[in-house]
């Protein structure tokens, strides 16, 4: 019986691993401040203001996106220097 051939190698398996950790970002940076926007939105009609919670929610998204940015970095580059 014949070994079966590795498709990949160990290398570049870790490889296809942080390109898609990394590729993960954009995607944080957009939804994170869009779903606070959608947040806001649904409270400042429940509630009855004019675009306050819309604000602080948007910002809200921005800050946990930049946040989970940078831990997913720290993360790539930990998982580089392994």
């Amino acid at each position: 019986m014949a070994k079966s051939a590795r498709l990949f190698k160990v290398s570049d398996v870790k490889g296809y691993r942080q390109l898609a950790l990394a590729t993960t970002i954009p995607l944080m940076m957009l939804a994170a401040p869009a779903v606070g926007y959608f947040i806001g939105k649904y409270l400042d009609g429940l509630l009855g203001t004019s675009e306050t919670m819309t604000v602080i929610f948007l910002f809200l998204g921005l800050i946990a996106g930049g946040v989970e940015s940078y831990n997913l970095i720290k993360r790539i580059a930990k998982e580089d220097k392994e």
